[in-house]
């Protein structure tokens, strides 16, 4: 039988609550039948996927888009920084 590895948890994050918020959260972790570590980590890190998942995407009104899509129109103007580092980099390492 093989040995479950799990990632090294190194760091670790405190926090300051009050009463009733430790009485919620305990309850909650109870009722789901786990810690209350496992139970904040977890909805901690669903939150966090989700908070970055809703900034991920821009949402613009039409009038802003329209600008948007204007300013990608207008002619190009070089930058002499950018035109020296393609010139003497031309192409980037790959990975």
């Amino acid at each position: 039988m093989s040995k479950v590895v799990h990632p090294s948890k190194r760091h670790r994050l405190e926090m300051r609550v009050s009463p009733d918020q430790e009485a919620l959260i305990r309850h909650a972790a109870e009722l789901e039948g786990t810690t209350v570590t496992s139970f904040v980590l977890d909805t901690v890190t669903k939150r966090a996927s989700s908070v970055i998942e809703a900034h991920r995407d821009i949402v613009l009104s039409n009038d802003a888009f329209d600008r948007f899509l204007a300013e990608l129109d207008k002619p190009q103007i070089p930058v002499p920084e950018l035109v020296e580092l393609f010139r003497s980099h031309p192409k980037l390492p790959e990975r």
